[in-house]
């Protein structure tokens, strides 16, 4: 038996006018037992996608969807709805290989635009983008290249952070909201993606409302 549904209508991806759909549950910080205690955006994704209620669904790159858990961890109740416009395009945004270096290189750009003498920030977004470059010439990566580790997403996601100290909340939310914008569609674009389908109404049953375990 069906217990609501809800649309996936609204506004383009990352439009901070957009409504939260209708029937879905006001998108709340942190992880959920059921929907009928809210949704995180990535709980939200899991129903999307018809998989088990969870904030670490598989049809979501890990790198990506641990930065929209953040993200929707930080903004403001008000600032939300726009988490709920992305939600399509995060389901089914993963291929075979770890997106981790698009997302660090999306995160990083878009700190960038506010902070362009950032060195910490220049310095990862480059070394992502140059591994990148050597994926897809389908080259590895010279024994003595000097490009570092793979940056994580927290790490960058905190120095992104430290860019919008000083401004106006509204402000930090929105360049919070457009970073997720950035990284959904470099992935998706990445991995090859099609564009997300039409709007479709997705319900939510009592098999949705059985607790899935979160990734580790």
């Amino acid at each position: 038996m069906a217990h609501g549904a809800f649309d996936r209508v609204g506004p383009g991806p990352g439009d901070p006018g957009a409504a939260v759909p209708d029937g879905l549950p006001m998108l709340s910080a942190g992880r959920h037992r059921g929907p009928e205690r809210g949704s995180c955006v990535m709980e939200y994704v899991s129903v999307l996608a018809g998989e088990p209620w969870s904030d670490h669904p598989r049809c979501t790159d890990p790198a990506l969807a641990e930065l929209a858990r953040r993200v929707n961890d930080d903004v403001r109740t008000d600032a939300r709805p726009a988490l709920a416009a992305l939600a399509p395009g995060l389901a089914g945004a993963v291929g075979a290989r770890a997106a981790t270096d698009v997302v660090v290189a999306a995160v990083a750009g878009v700190g960038l635009e506010r902070a362009p003498d950032d060195a910490v920030l220049s310095r990862v977004r480059g070394r992502a983008l140059a591994r990148l470059a050597r994926e897809r010439a389908g080259a590895g990566l010279p024994r003595f290249a000097r490009l570092g580790s793979i940056a994580r997403v927290g790490d960058v996601y905190l120095q992104f952070g430290r860019t919008l100290r000083g401004a106006a909340r509204p402000e930090r939310d929105a360049a919070r909201v457009r970073a997720l914008t950035a990284a959904v569609e470099d992935v998706r674009r990445h991995v090859g993606t099609p564009a997300p389908r039409p709007p479709v109404t997705v319900a939510l049953t009592d098999a949705d409302r059985t607790t899935a375990p979160s990734a580790p």
